[in-house]
């Protein structure tokens, strides 16, 4: 590609939610993911996007109700099925690691 030629970029997605899409929907193709977890895979949820394309809000939600995030609602799911296995016998330690990383604005001269 020369110089003036402009970038080309070939992008793909599993899923791809429009905006009226709620916390729900999202949430039933994640829990998917956590149900991987309680069956012993390791798994990582990625949430990518540019400053205000809703990350935050998608992951952690806004209070209860059908609002909550993705977070609160896999900590329910997990809460759940420990809950049903104890009453089987099972004993659980759970150990949950929930990263943000908040990086500041960069501020660049002219």
């Amino acid at each position: 590609m020369g110089e003036d030629e402009p970038w080309q970029h070939k992008f793909s997605f599993d899923k791809v939610f429009p905006p009226s899409a709620g916390q729900e929907a999202v949430f039933e193709d994640a829990s998917e993911f956590i149900q991987s977890a309680l069956d012993g895979y390791n798994v990582c949820l990625f949430s990518y996007g540019q400053t205000g394309s809703g990350k935050t809000h998608t992951m952690q939600g806004s209070g209860l109700g059908q609002m909550r995030g993705i977070i609160p609602r896999s900590l329910e799911q997990v809460g759940k099925c420990k809950l049903k296995l104890e009453q089987d016998g099972w004993s659980y330690e759970i150990k949950v690691s929930v990263y943000g990383k908040c990086l500041p604005q960069a501020r660049l001269s002219q």
